[in-house]
């Protein structure tokens, strides 16, 4: 089960690192994102992402929310 997700950007793209609550990590690219999108909108997609995951993989609903934290 996701527990948060980090959004990155890189030279090639906008990446994530998805964290689990038995606290493992996955990481992989945001896809359909333009290399040049701004960072609300890969925190969007990547909202959309954790949700879409939540849903599919363990038939619940989740919230994201981003503040300014660690990860800010």
């Amino acid at each position: 089960m996701p527990k948060g997700i980090v959004p990155f950007a890189t030279a090639e793209g906008w990446r994530h690192r998805v964290l689990t609550v038995d606290g493992g990590m996955h990481c992989g690219r945001l896809t359909d994102l333009p290399v040049n999108a701004d960072p609300a909108e890969a925190r969007a997609a990547a909202a959309d992402m954790v949700i879409g995951l939540a849903h599919d993989f363990y038939d619940t609903w989740v919230g994201v929310s981003f503040g300014a934290g660690r990860f800010g």
